[in-house]
């Protein structure tokens, strides 16, 4: 499956495939569905993930990704800021 992912340093979408294997869903009702982190492949409760800053959907909604992947975009969101 082929994801958007923001590219920080150079302020624009980029394809980003992930394994066709991988539930990751924009949107879930049910807060116990396992998923898959996009970054990672990490499962988790889809309750339990944050909103991604960097892989979007085509209409710029984030994918639910792990708490260890959100802190790394956050730290790259910082860093890009920053320069």
């Amino acid at each position: 499956m082929i994801l958007n992912k923001w590219n920080v340093r150079l302020h624009k979408y980029e394809p980003y495939e992930i394994p066709d294997e991988w539930n990751c869903p924009i949107y879930c009702s049910d807060m116990d569905e396992v998923v898959n982190c996009p970054h990672c492949g990490k499962k988790m409760l889809f309750g339990e993930t944050y909103t991604s800053k960097e892989i979007h959907n085509g209409i710029g909604l984030g994918y639910g990704v792990c708490e260890d992947c959100y802190q790394e975009e956050w730290e790259r969101k910082k860093k890009y800021d920053m320069d």
